[in-house]
């Protein structure tokens, strides 16, 4: 019973995960949560890893993408566009993540616990093929979601890092490039598409105006 205990009160934690919001917003205008990304991601990682070309662990890679950004339901979500530029800031987020991951770690019983400290450190690392792959694909999903709401991307322009999220979703970038896997590649490529094509309508009607 102590085993369920640690693992039923791991499930709070969870259930404080499922309600961290992001930039993104879903289609009808609502927040998309941590959640919601985190599916999206899994079910994503399960569509293309039939065509890698490179033979990887496919269980390790969905693990990876469950755990990838448990930590901020202690933490929430920090905008990649502040830490991408702010050192102080990126020094923080890996300090409070590393806390908030070692202590679910300790929470959790033998061996499950130690298996997702292992999992997020192997991820944040990105040594593996595997972390590259879902760090890779967590970027993409990310940007193709954004072009999926209904008012297209002109939202980015109020969040406080909207040039960013701008200027990376119409650029391709070396980590995908490196992977050498044709279906990544193309995925990107379509992201870039989808994403110009969502800028340059929210342009001509910025003119228009």
């Amino acid at each position: 019973m102590e085993k369920i205990r640690r693992i039923v009160s791991f499930m709070s934690i969870l259930n404080q995960f499922c309600l961290v919001n992001r930039d993104n917003l879903l289609s009808d205008g609502t927040r998309e949560s941590d959640s919601d990304h985190t599916f999206k991601l899994c079910f994503l990682a399960m569509l293309l890893l039939p065509y890698l070309k490179t033979p990887v662990d496919a269980l390790k890679i969905h693990q990876m993408a469950l755990i990838h950004d448990i930590a901020e339901a202690q933490t929430k979500d920090f905008s990649y566009a502040v830490t991408a530029s702010d050192k102080q800031v990126l020094a923080q987020k890996k300090k409070a993540e590393q806390k908030a991951i070692s202590e679910y770690a300790d929470q959790l019983p033998s061996p499950i616990g130690q298996q997702i400290f292992d999992l997020w450190q192997e991820y944040e690392a990105r040594q593996t093929r595997e972390a590259q792959i879902v760090y890779a694909l967590d970027r993409m999903e990310a940007t193709l979601q954004s072009n999926f709401y209904k008012g297209g991307v002109a939202y980015w322009g109020q969040c406080p890092n909207g040039q960013f999220y701008y200027e990376n979703a119409v650029k391709t970038h070396p980590y995908v490039q490196d992977l050498k896997e044709e279906i990544l590649n193309d995925l990107e490529q379509a992201v870039v598409q989808i994403s110009k094509q969502n800028i340059q309508k929210m342009n001509a009607a910025k003119t228009r105006a």
